[in-house]
């Protein structure tokens, strides 16, 4: 009997505890991701696990709050690729967090450009997804977006678009008031409470480039495993 008290309080216990955490920290949520924005490395469509009990740090995948320009408050997830008093550079396209090169280890997608046949049969065998679209600038070649590891794979990485450092962007120019571009930006240090966040879907995601930096008190989670 008293065996069986105790396990009853156990359970009630471990119980109470997951609905605080719950409660009172979001402890652990299950969010859907509906956006290409961090493709390779977050499917679109696939269910992760995000919680605010973990202390979000470089590399993480965060969800935050995010008000567009409609007025509509929406939940974004992109990497931290700077973080307050960190300086950020992106030169020719590879980010460089206190001159440290942070994106070597992890897989990305760019566009490039590449004759349509040899698209076609990448997308085949690689089974890409028609959400990544590709188009025609020529009679024989598109540009696509494909990871860096298939570009490896298929021997077209120098066929990579980049944008020079002297062609700014007059979007990013309007929010950080340099002639800075989406490959070619920075250095900046990043402000007290503020963090940088750049999806891992390079050519196709709307993030700190092109919305400004993040508050902290805006984060909501952080991926959990990442």
């Amino acid at each position: 009997m008293n065996k069986i008290l105790k396990l009853i309080f156990i359970n009630v216990g471990i119980l109470i505890i997951s609905q605080t955490i719950n409660s009172q920290n979001n402890g652990l949520k299950v969010f859907t991701n509906s956006t290409i924005a961090n493709e390779p490395n977050l499917k679109l469509g696939s269910r992760i696990f995000l919680s605010n009990v973990v202390s979000p740090k470089i590399g993480n995948f965060i969800s935050y709050n995010y008000v567009d320009n409609y007025s509509i408050r929406q939940t974004r997830i992109h990497r931290i690729c700077g973080m307050e008093n960190d300086t950020l550079e992106i030169v020719n396209g590879v980010v460089f967090l206190n001159k440290i090169n942070i994106d070597s280890k992890i897989d990305h997608i760019h566009a490039y450009k590449i004759a349509e046949k040899l698209y076609r049969e990448i997308k085949l065998a690689e089974n890409i997804s028609d959400d990544f679209f590709a188009f025609k600038i020529d009679e024989n070649n598109v540009i696509c977006y494909i990871s860096d590891l298939v570009a490896v794979k298929y021997k077209v990485t120098q066929s990579r678009q980049i944008e020079e450092k002297e062609k700014a962007n007059e979007y990013i120019k309007s929010i950080y008031k340099n002639d800075w571009n989406k490959d070619n930006f920075g250095p900046l240090i990043i402000p007290k409470g503020k963090l940088f966040l750049i999806g891992d879907n390079r050519d196709n995601s709307e993030d700190s480039r092109f919305i400004g930096l993040i508050d902290k008190s805006d984060v909501l989670a952080v991926l959990i495993g990442n």
